[in-house]
């Protein structure tokens, strides 16, 4: 009976073939298993919405503007290395690396470009964040013909190992 004993073998390597790519893509890692694995996530958020008030503390980003926002969330790493980010709107050159004093606090350097419907926002600079503090990077106010136009970027250092 060698014609069932193959015919066997056929369909049981068959089976396993078709149950192979499954079984592969079982154990793969997802976004978030990458994220999770940096101890610090750079939050980016931009709106064509006003982040906060104009003569405001850029520490005080408006809840409005976090609730209506697009986010940017990357594993930060803090070396001397350029860093870059981009979505359709958005792109952010940076480096981050921690300073001594205050504890818990990282140096920003960073060049960034941001497309609204009227037109490219730009910023660049260097700044100190403490992790979990929001902070606006640029802003946009103007006055037109159909009111007033604002548009701005936020963003805040996380420290994942700790509960912020």
């Amino acid at each position: 009976m060698p014609g069932k004993t193959s015919l066997r073998h056929r369909v049981f390597t068959s089976f396993a073939l078709f149950m192979l790519p499954g079984l592969a893509l079982a154990g793969q890692p997802t976004p978030s298993d990458y994220l999770d694995s940096q101890p610090l996530l750079l939050e980016i958020r931009y709106c064509e919405c006003q982040a906060t008030e104009p003569d405001g503390d850029p520490a005080d980003v408006l809840p409005e503007f976090l609730d209506d926002s697009r986010v940017l969330r990357v594993g930060a790493v803090t070396t001397e290395h350029s860093n870059f980010v981009a979505s359709r709107a958005l792109s952010m050159g940076y480096e981050i690396s921690p300073v001594e004093k205050p504890s818990g606090s990282f140096q920003l350097t960073y060049a960034s470009e941001y497309t609204t419907r009227d037109g490219n926002l730009a910023g660049q600079g260097t700044l100190v964040l403490e992790a979990g503090q929001w902070l606006s990077l640029f802003e946009s106010h103007h006055q037109t013909k159909a009111g007033a136009k604002h548009a701005g970027v936020a963003i805040r250092l996380v420290d994942q190992s700790s509960s912020q």
